[in-house]
Parts: C-alpha cells; structure tokens; sequence
C-alpha cells in the first residue's frame, strides 16, 4: 500500500510550522545573531538534520519566519480596513486600533515581534533586500497613514504630515501595548478601559480632542461585537 500524499504535506507542514514557532519563540527572547538553531530544533521537537532539509541556513529560516509575520500582519490589516471600510475617520482610526489591541491581547508574540525586528531585516535579508522586506513590513502603518490622510481631507483631523503622524501613532501605540500588557498581567479591566489607556497618547498626538476619540471608540464596539457572531 502506496504512502498517502496528502498525509506526507500534511506532516511536513506541521514541521515546517513546530520550527517556525520555536524560532520565534527563540527570535524574541535572543534576537537573530544570538539565536541557536541547536535550541530551534530541540524546542520544536525536529532531528536537526530534518530542520536543514527545510530550511538550508539559519539566515533561510529568519527570511521565512520574518515573511511569515509580516503576511500575518497584512492579513489582519486588510481584514480590519474592510470592516471598518464605511466609518468615518476617527472611528475607522479607533476601530484598526481595537482591532489590533485584540490581536496582541490574545498573541503579545506579535507586538513583541513588531517592537524587535526592525534591529534585525538588514541582517536577516542581507544589503540587497533589506530595504524591500522593510517596505513589506511596514504594512501596520501605511494603514493608518492612509486613515489619517481621509481625516486631514474632511478635517476631522488637524492638518498634519500623515506620514510622520503615523509613524508616531504607531510607535506609541505598539510602546504602550507591550508595557501596559505587562503592567496588567493577572490583572481584569473592561476592554474600552484597557484601550483608552493604551490609545491616549497616540490621539493626543494628532491633536483629537478625547472625547470625539474615545466616542469613536465606544461606538465601535458593537460593531466588533456583530462582526464577530
């Protein structure tokens, strides 16, 4: 009896997925240059030797796992802009956000992986390429680039560069997620609290007055909430 193809993809894949996650794992505590492809392979429970036939080299792992990342992160972006595709400015602003609060709620790898990584694509996809993966990665903020840009043209924002406005939207955003999810670990606040905290300083920013933000922010959540049944 002949093996069965769709078994062998399967198995291979669910390799290919245990050394990409225990790369991460690893990535995240390490970095690139210190990471170890012997404690990889031991933590995602694959023959070394295995590790090599998929991926050749550890700058060949990296280049996978970054772009595995960052196809993540597309995904979640489009999904959030479509959603939000009829809310006026400051509420689709709002909205990408609490999608966003939600994915590093429930996967702080990801905020973890957004805060280190611009440290290591040169070195990951060498001097000819870094700039493209760079290009590729940056996929959080073009969005909210783009949301801002809408606000300035119906002033519902203050006229601003989007692009410098943005980039700090952003920065702020992801620095405040990950230290007020470890200042909140095992504790309970309601989600409008938890975003408000985190989301202040990036309104603030671009000049929304706090109660024209945090009334986009409530009246999104039902919203979420009916998208979500």
């Amino acid at each position: 009896m002949g093996k069965d193809p769709n078994k062998n993809i399967k198995m291979r894949q669910e390799s290919i997925n245990r050394i990409l996650d225990s790369a991460l794992s690893v990535y995240l505590r390490c970095g690139y240059t210190a990471a170890d492809m012997n404690e990889i392979a031991k933590n995602a429970n694959i023959a070394k030797g295995l590790m090599y036939y998929y991926f050749k080299s550890k700058q060949e792992l990296f280049k996978t796992l970054f772009k595995t990342m960052f196809k993540n992160a597309m995904d979640l972006s489009e999904k959030a802009l479509i959603e939000s595709e009829d809310m006026p400015p400051v509420e689709k602003l709002a909205y990408f956000i609490y999608v966003i609060f939600g994915e590093g709620s429930k996967n702080p790898q990801l905020i973890r992986f957004f805060m280190r990584f611009p440290f290591d694509t040169y070195a990951v996809f060498g001097p000819d390429n870094w700039h493209e993966a760079a290009q590729d990665s940056d996929l959080f903020r073009k969005s909210i680039c783009e949301i801002i840009e809408k606000g300035i043209e119906k002033n519902d924002i203050p006229y601003t560069n989007a692009d410098n406005a943005a980039h700090s939207f952003w920065t702020v955003f992801v620095a405040n997620l990950f230290r007020y999810s470890k200042m909140m670990e095992g504790k309970e606040q309601d989600e409008i609290s938890s975003i408000q905290n985190v989301a202040s300083f990036c309104f603030r920013g671009l000049m929304i007055p706090d109660e024209v933000w945090q009334k986009a922010l409530k009246n999104i959540v039902p919203r979420k909430e009916h998208n979500n049944d």
